[in-house]
């Protein structure tokens, strides 16, 4: 039986998440962003660029999908991107355990939905999920490096061009114009300095 004590639970828990710091800064560069902006700031990605999802995609999934995975982090914090291999098989594992303590505070039904919506994230297996982690992928570029976006190289001095396309290519190259967009960007930085080639 659905209880509102258990909704007003969930949705005190998940206030933590604007408490997780990831290491992408706001695009006015004057502090890291949290996790809860960048969930919702991709989610508002998700609705802003529909027409650039596949054909039947339901997009109110992707916007479900977006808002959801990331969850996980209020229990098992933000890995940085550039973490070694190992450190992403334990960052899996301690997600796997906080969605079993964050779910588990929801009534039985929607506690079997969410840890759907997150496996179908992960897995990337629907339509949907793999918009929802095109944009996922290219929301940290936009901010870092978009329209007048200040760069990263003082915090991330090993990062290059070549290495933000390779790790962005795998999640963004089934959708043409939004690869083209992640390309674009990044080369108009190298442009300005602020990225090296």
């Amino acid at each position: 039986m659905t209880t509102l004590a258990d909704h007003v639970a969930f949705l005190l828990a998940c206030d933590r998440l604007k408490a997780v710091t990831r290491s992408t800064y706001l695009h006015d560069g004057s502090r890291p962003e949290n996790s809860a902006e960048h969930s919702w700031h991709a989610a508002l990605m998700a609705v802003t660029l529909a027409e650039h999802a596949p054909a039947g995609t339901d997009v109110n999934r992707v916007v479900r999908l977006l808002l959801v995975h990331d969850l996980v982090e209020i229990h098992a914090g933000n890995l940085h991107f550039a973490a070694p291999e190992a450190e992403h098989a334990a960052q899996a594992q301690a997600e796997e355990q906080a969605a079993h303590a964050l779910y588990g505070l929801l009534p039985e039904a929607q506690r079997a939905e969410f840890h759907a919506l997150r496996a179908e994230f992960e897995a990337r297996a629907t339509p949907e999920a793999r918009f929802a982690r095109a944009l996922d992928a290219l929301q940290p570029v936009l901010l870092t490096w978009g329209g007048d976006g200040l760069g990263c190289a003082a915090r991330e001095p090993d990062l290059t061009a070549a290495r933000v396309l390779r790790l962005k290519e795998g999640a963004l190259r089934d959708f043409p114009a939004l690869w083209t967009l992640a390309q674009d960007v990044v080369a108009r930085a190298v442009a300005s300095g602020t990225l090296p080639a």
